[in-house]
């Protein structure tokens, strides 16, 4: 059911006695649907409180509101208010019906105190629970009968059963349907106190011979969404003709009477007549057939003489009138009975005396207290006046008799009071002061009502409370009840004057020993000053072990009770093999035990049991027994260390068979606690059980080394990567080039972006160059030194400062036009007319730097190469002689020139090289 929630803040008119701007005269208003279950929230009175403050614009808007607590009296709310934050939960399943039964408006009203800026404040909380359609309206029976003369004239009316409906407003009993029929008819009138009847109405003559009995259908209706009905069976029995009825002189009294009337008066006495002779003149009245229960138990008649007396109690408070059913019929056949409608009205009796009731803070204080030195208008008490009376029996004065001290009471709502200080306290005048509190109403006579409040002044807050031991210590068993109470605490403050306080210490759950043995925590007094003191003891609490814990076998593991052993025997010899727990879980099987050395056992291991218990001392020491399942006394059981021996000093015959074993481990605890398992014990083969081991171990192995070799595959692709990009990113040192002239040729392309530039022979000047080293011996062999050589220019050649050549290649360039031969006559000159012849097979050298370190002092156009040619020969190569002979003549200084020129036509067709004199040695 979606709960819907309204939230109204209602401020109280001329009856506060404060202004509606005094945050303790305002109401607070929810609706909240019926049907809803404990815990449901209502609303919360802090948020609510906070935004009438914001709405109003307070400057305290922002305080902290706390410490709520209802201070209502009478009857339990079905409501609880959170102190903390005041939100208003649900004790109890809601039900309308139950809370306000027969209340069009179902209000539930209760009152708040809470604090706020360290000041008191009084709210009035008022939840109205709203009505659903949970309930149809319901007939008394479902059968009713009435009877009629066939006499009966038109119009005549014949009382019906009520239909009830608890609920309230629209979803209560609204309206009567009849089934169709030509006879009667259906009219509804209200009854006193709003409830509604049906009563049948002849509309057509009726004729006993034709028909003498109706069967109707009367149908009661609510208005609620959807609608519910209740339905009931009427059956009108026509009697034969009596000529006259009994007829009241008064159809419709009224009488009133007094709430405090005695039981037996009689209330009025009602006279009906009939004018037939006889029997069917005599008259006897009774309530009518239709008279709801509460009234049958307030009234009664006299059947005689027709005098309504009272035989109930009456409450004007509870309900304030009655409407009376009384038939008189004659006592001859087939009669006709009459009604009278008797009115009740009750009136008030100031029977009730007012009732005062006082809440103070704290609650559990036995009297209320006041600190010394308090503001004026300070809180003290919650005063609360009622009286169960109306009109002015119900009006209440309440006020503080004088010579109480100085204090007032403070009207804050209604008949709601607060008690507040009128004047400063001493406390070293007086410490304690009697309030008096006198109500009274205004009836007649009037009524009174007096009570004592006991007030104390604590003195200003200066010590803190002490423990009477600094240490407690309190010990008990384990598996304590919720509750326990473990020991007593006390403290005293000094400023109390009074004995000590004492505190219980309980255990809120159940403590297990095997959690933890021991508890330490401090526990605080804390006094009710401001600021508030705390005085702090330590306490000790040991826990005493319980044998509560059975034992729990945990290896061979069982499922289900029943634990499943595989023991491998060695069938060669005869022995069973034991795997040892630590060596067995890595894969390796231990050698076979020797036979038991107890005394009358010969046998082998087969395996350990091992149990726990979390228990301690005797309750956690484990004894092991075979409980059944040994009638051969195969197996024995150590009943300390757990190992299950096998009783034979052959076991091949064993191989295959099966056994089931009861054991059972019990504990040393009083009283023992034991537990039992099946232990089915299966013998097999050790080559059996070797080779299943085996090829586990082969797949354990294989997916080891499947992850080595992965591991090993990744490390080596990695190294390789790093190998060949500091193979790729080294850069390269220009004189450990190696170039041929030849190759650099054949696979020469034009650069696309580089201009061309055609060689021209201006472009080709030759130097002679002395390169720094001592001259090679002459062919004579002088040891004279050879002379330089000075490079002779042609007549269109033009002198040039000594630089470096740079040559670039070009499409129209692709071999140099100059063709060097060598003159006889003229040696140390040559002239550029022709081609360089080149040779495919020929072989040349590397480009290398020159390796005379005198190079590095000189000039770099003082290094030149030389050309060496063989003997005899008329054209040049670029082939250097094998032999040494031929070194000092004039050709060795035209092969210079050779080279010279054969180091530019290798500029010619690279693509950006620069040569100089300190170039490296043309390739021989």
């Amino acid at each position: 059911m979606l709960l819907v929630l309204l939230l109204l803040v209602v401020v109280p008119g001329s009856q506060a006695s404060t202004s509606s701007s005094d945050p303790a005269t305002f109401t607070i208003l929810y609706r909240v649907w019926e049907e809803q279950p404990a815990g449901t929230r209502v609303g919360r009175l802090a948020d609510d409180l906070r935004k009438r403050d914001q709405s109003d614009r307070r400057g305290g808007g922002r305080s902290a509101m706390d410490d709520f607590r209802v201070v209502e009296h009478g009857e339990a709310l079905p409501f609880s208010v959170n102190g903390r934050d005041g939100e208003v939960t649900t004790l109890s399943w809601l039900d309308r019906e139950v809370l306000c039964r027969g209340a069009d408006l179902c209000e539930l009203a209760f009152s708040v105190l809470y604090r706020k800026g360290g000041a008191v404040h009084f709210l009035r909380v008022r939840v109205e629970v709203m009505d659903l359609n949970d309930n149809g309206p319901a007939f008394p029976g479902e059968l009713q009968e009435v009877e009629i003369s066939e006499t009966a004239s038109l119009r005549m009316r014949i009382p019906l059963d009520r239909a009830v409906d608890p609920d309230a407003g629209p979803n209560g009993l609204q309206t009567y349907s009849l089934s169709v029929n030509r006879y009667f008819a259906l009219d509804m009138r209200a009854a006193p106190g709003g409830s509604k009847q049906a009563e049948l109405v002849v509309i057509k003559e009726l004729d006993r011979e034709t028909q003498a009995t109706f069967d109707l259908t009367l149908t009661a209706w609510d208005k609620g969404n959807p609608p519910r009905s209740g339905n009931t069976m009427v059956r009108v029995n026509i009697l034969d003709s009596n000529d006259n009825s009994p007829a009241f002189e008064d159809a419709s009294p009224v009488v009133e009477l007094a709430e405090d009337t005695e039981h037996g008066t009689v209330i009025i006495h009602l006279k009906a007549t009939d004018p037939d002779q006889g029997a069917n003149g005599e008259v006897e009245y009774s309530l009518g057939k239709h008279a709801p229960p509460e009234v049958q138990k307030r009234f009664a008649v006299d059947p005689e003489t027709g005098s309504v007396s009272l035989k109930g109690p009456l409450d004007y408070e509870a309900r304030r009138s009655y409407e009376v059913d009384i038939q008189a019929r004659d006592r001859g056949p087939n009669t006709i009975p009459s009604h009278c409608k008797l009115q009740v009205k009750l009136k008030d009796v100031n029977d009730n005396a007012p009732r005062i009731h006082i809440t103070w803070t704290p609650p559990d204080s036995p009297v209320a207290t006041v600190r010394e030195g308090a503001p004026q208008d300070t809180f003290l008490a919650l005063v609360m006046v009622s009286d169960a009376d109306s009109g002015d029996n119900g009006n209440v004065n309440a006020f503080i008799r004088q010579g109480s001290g100085p204090f007032r009471l403070k009207k804050i709502h209604g008949d709601n009071y607060m008690i507040v200080t009128n004047g400063s306290l001493d406390r070293e005048k007086d410490t304690q002061y009697n309030i008096t509190l006198f109500a009274q109403d205004s009836g007649d006579p009037r009524l009174s009502c007096v009570k004592h409040l006991s007030v104390h002044v604590q003195d200003e807050n200066d010590n803190p409370p002490v423990f009477t031991q600094a240490v407690y210590r309190a010990s008990f068993q384990e598996n304590n009840a919720i509750g326990y109470r473990a020991l007593k605490v006390e403290a005293r403050d000094v400023d109390l004057e009074l004995s000590g306080r004492v505190g219980m210490v309980s255990v809120q759950k159940s403590l297990d020993y095997e959690d933890s043995d021991r508890y330490s925590f401090v526990v605080e007094a804390v006094d009710q000053g401001y600021p508030p003191l705390t005085g702090t003891a330590t306490v000790h609490v040991d826990i005493q072990d319980v044998n509560d814990n059975y034992p729990v076998i945990t290896e061979p593991a069982a499922i289900n009770g029943v634990a499943y052993l595989s023991v491998p025997v060695n069938a060669d010899k005869g022995e069973i093999v034991t795997e040892l727990g630590d060596e067995g879980a890595e894969g390796s099987t231990s050698s076979p035990f020797s036979p038991s050395g107890r005394e009358g056992i010969v046998g082998f291991l087969a395996t350990v049991l091992k149990a726990e218990d979390p228990d301690s001392g005797p309750n956690g020491e484990l004894d092991f027994l075979i409980a059944d399942g040994n009638p051969d006394g195969l197996f024995w059981l150590d009943h300390t260390t757990g190992q299950l021996f096998v009783n034979t000093t052959n076991a091949t015959e064993l191989i295959g068979r099966s056994f089931k074993v009861g054991v059972a481990v019990s504990d040393m605890g009083s009283p023992g606690l034991v537990t039992k398992a099946t232990l089915e014990v299966s013998f097999i083969n050790l080559k059996d059980h070797l080779k299943n081991s085996g090829a586990g171990n082969r797949r354990q192995l294989s997916f080891t080394m499947m992850i080595a070799i992965c591991l090993g595959a990744t490390c080596l692709l990695l190294m390789l990567a790093i190998a060949l990009v500091t193979t790729f990113c080294r850069p390269d040192k220009r004189e450990n080039r190696a170039y041929n002239c030849r190759e650099a040729e054949s696979t020469y392309t034009r650069h696309p972006r580089r201009p061309q530039k055609n060689i021209r022979k201006s472009d080709i000047q030759l130097i002679p160059v002395i390169r720094g080293r001592k001259d090679e011996p002459s062919d004579d062999g002088g040891g004279g030194e050879s002379r330089p050589l000075a490079p002779v220019p042609t007549a269109t050649e033009e002198t040039a400062p000594e630089r470096q050549y740079s040559a670039a290649p070009s499409a129209n360039n692709t071999s140099l036009r100059s063709l060097a031969y060598l003159d006889a006559d003229s040696p140390g000159c040559f002239e550029l007319d022709g081609t360089l012849p080149r040779t495919p097979a020929t072989p040349y050298r590397t480009l290398r730097r020159a390796r005379n370190p005198s190079s590095s002092t000189t000039s770099s156009l003082s290094h030149a190469g030389t050309l060496k040619r063989h003997a005899g020969r008329s054209t040049a190569t670029l082939r250097r002689p094998k032999t040494l002979e031929g070194r000092g003549r004039p050709e060795a200084e035209h092969s210079r020139l050779l080279r010279n020129l054969v180091r530019l036509s290798m500029a010619a067709f690279g693509d950006h090289i620069e040569l100089s004199a300190a170039s490296p040695e043309v390739q021989d």
